[in-house]
């Protein structure tokens, strides 16, 4: 699952993982947009972490965590969440697990310069980030602007800690991906859309000194990209062929990649975590984030298949409840 992270700061790295193993249970985090409490509380009610004298301290053991992205934008703690589970991570791979973040499309929307979504309080986190002090950034909101281009624009410090996510990830027979993942995707070469978006963010010069490395077209182009697809995310469809169309599509994918299951974000979910297409979908954007809908906070659990070689069991764990879906005999949610 690579090598460990021993600094507390925004490490240099080099590109995202595409293809990575887990022994232990996979816990799936939907998008958090700013919302440092949900953050904690969706960690708690996975069992992978305590808050302890304000000390969040790794207690999910050999467990691999995959954030679907989208941790930017909507609320005021985007730095702090990327900070805690980057923290996390270097807990947790000492007890043999793993905190891996997705980039979503509200990480690229930052990084092209694109700040609509920010909220004041994430502004002024930004600002401290840079170096000016919060009483100078509530005064001076042109200085915050510039201080969040400077982190957040192709090669700034926070920019290249994001070239760490990938865009997409598969983790044993899971794969992971914020909006979707089409055959098109797939074709296109999963470490290839990694490595240049990776490259992007890093602001890399091209060989020959040709300019900067520019982001592909299918990882954040339109609505047909990973990180802007809803084909599979939307709640309920139409009609029973669009519906075929989609979960045809998925399955195509996943054969491509030798995975069995899709996990994707970006679409609040109504109803909270569920599934579709017989289990292939997984759908975890539950809307957690006070910025957006403000639901109780919800994650998926993929559990390993026990020593007889029986079936992954994949459990909705919420604030109130447990719900348990044998892959044998799924129902559509």
């Amino acid at each position: 699952m690579g090598e460990d992270e021993s600094s507390d700061d925004f490490p240099e790295h080099e590109d995202p993982p595409t293809y990575v193993t887990a022994t232990g249970r996979i816990v799936a985090i939907g998008d958090l947009h700013g919302d440092l409490i949900k953050t904690k509380k969706a960690l708690q009610i996975a069992r992978i972490a305590e808050d302890r004298s304000g000390q969040v301290v790794w207690t999910g053991g050999d467990t691999v965590v995959v954030q679907l992205g989208d941790v930017l934008d909507r609320g005021d703690t985007e730095i702090g969440i990327l900070r805690l589970l980057r923290d996390l991570d270097v807990q947790a791979r000492k007890a043999g697990g793993a905190v891996y973040m997705l980039n979503g499309n509200h990480e690229s929307l930052n990084v092209c310069g694109d700040f609509r979504y920010v909220t004041p309080g994430a502004f002024i986190e930004a600002a401290q980030e840079f170096g000016i002090p919060r009483e100078v950034a509530m005064r001076n909101w042109d200085g915050c602007i510039q201080a969040r281009a400077a982190l957040y624009l192709p090669g700034g410090r926070i920019a290249r800690e994001l070239a760490r996510n990938p865009t997409v990830l598969v983790v044993n027979d899971t794969a992971f991906a914020h909006g979707g993942l089409l055959p098109t995707h797939v074709n296109y070469g999963l470490e290839r859309m990694n490595s240049e978006v990776a490259a992007w963010m890093r602001r890399d010069k091209l060989p020959d000194d040709d300019g900067y490395a520019t982001p592909p077209f299918l990882a954040m182009g339109d609505g047909n990209s990973v990180m802007w697809n809803r084909q599979l995310s939307r709640e309920s469809y139409a009609n029973p062929i669009d519906r075929f169309h989609a979960c045809n599509m998925v399955a195509q994918a996943l054969a491509r990649v030798g995975a069995k299951r899709l996990v994707v974000g970006h679409t609040p979910q109504m109803r909270g975590v569920n599934c579709e297409c017989d289990g292939k979908v997984w759908r975890v954007d539950v809307g957690m984030s006070s910025g957006v809908l403000n639901a109780p906070a919800g994650v998926l659990e993929i559990s390993p298949p026990d020593e007889e070689g029986g079936e992954v069991v994949c459990r909705v764990l919420t604030e109130d409840v447990m719900a348990t879906y044998d892959e044998e005999a799924l129902f559509d949610l």
